[in-house]
Formats: C-alpha cells, sequence, structure tokens
C-alpha cells in the first residue's frame, strides 16, 4: 500500500508541476555516475553523470576533467552559476538546470558548449519570459526545453 501511495504521489507531482524526467532523452551507453567525486576515480570513461537534487551550492570545476560526458543533470540544486569548465566538455550533448532557482538566468559558459543538443531549462517560476526567449535564441540547433514541455 505504501508503495502505491508513493507512487502515486509521484505521478501528481509530475502532472501539477509539468516536470518531465528528460534523462531519459539522453542516449548514451555506459553507467550513471551519482557522484561527482565516483566519476573522477575513472574520468575518461564516464558518458552520464546524474548529481541532480544534491544540495549542491557550487560545482567544481573538477567537472571539466570528464572529457567524454555526454548526459549532465544539474537539476534542483542550490548553485547560482556553472564553473567555466563546463566549456571543456566536447562531447557533451545533454544539460539539465531545471529547477536550478538560485540562477538569474541561464549561465553564459552553457552557450559555449559546441555539442548541446537539449538544454533542460523547465521549472524556473521566477525568470521572465526574456530570458527563455533568450536561451532560445542564442542556441538554434538544440532543443531547448521550457515549461514543462516534452
Amino acid at each position: 500500500m505504501r508503495k502505491i501511495f508513493i507512487l502515486s504521489l509521484v505521478i501528481v507531482f509530475t502532472v501539477t508541476t509539468g516536470f518531465v524526467d528528460m534523462m531519459s532523452d539522453c542516449v548514451s551507453d555506459g553507467a550513471t555516475f551519482y557522484s561527482l567525486a565516483d566519476a573522477l576515480k575513472n574520468p575518461t570513461e564516464v558518458k552520464k553523470l546524474d548529481i541532480s537534487m544534491s544540495k549542491l551550492k557550487t560545482v567544481s570545476g573538477d567537472i571539466g576533467k570528464l572529457t567524454n560526458l555526454e548526459c549532465l543533470d544539474l537539476s534542483f540544486n542550490t548553485f547560482s552559476t556553472l564553473p567555466p569548465e563546463l566549456a571543456l566538455l566536447k562531447n557533451l550533448k545533454y544539460l539539465n538546470i531545471a529547477g536550478t532557482r538560485f540562477m538569474a538566468k541561464v549561465p553564459e559558459v552553457v552557450f559555449t558548449i559546441p555539442s548541446l543538443q537539449i538544454l533542460d531549462i523547465q521549472d524556473h517560476p521566477e525568470w521572465k519570459q526574456a530570458i527563455f526567449d533568450d536561451a532560445v535564441a542564442k542556441l538554434p540547433e538544440v532543443r531547448v526545453i521550457v515549461l514543462g514541455e516534452e
């Protein structure tokens, strides 16, 4: 009964907030790492890193050592910016910064990631529409997910 209740809460949360887990859109082989410390043990092996909801106040510049990283989920953390080393991630295709409420806008380093294909910036009700429009305009070749769209 408890499992059904928890599942119901997850479904209600997803439907009412419009939040959709887009990490499933990130197609990459290999294991998903759930901590940067673990990922840094074999940095060239890491393709997926999910450190969402980790209460992070900063993202370490060491993330730039993950040279083969393709999928990065940083959603629902409390940092206000991203390190410039993110630009070193030449294979990064998917970046999720949804719900990072301490960001005033999409950090400029995001616009320098050469292989980016999907950027998830949903769940930022504090942002004005111009911020979303600016991200879409600066990334014309990237699928930018805003406002709970699938």
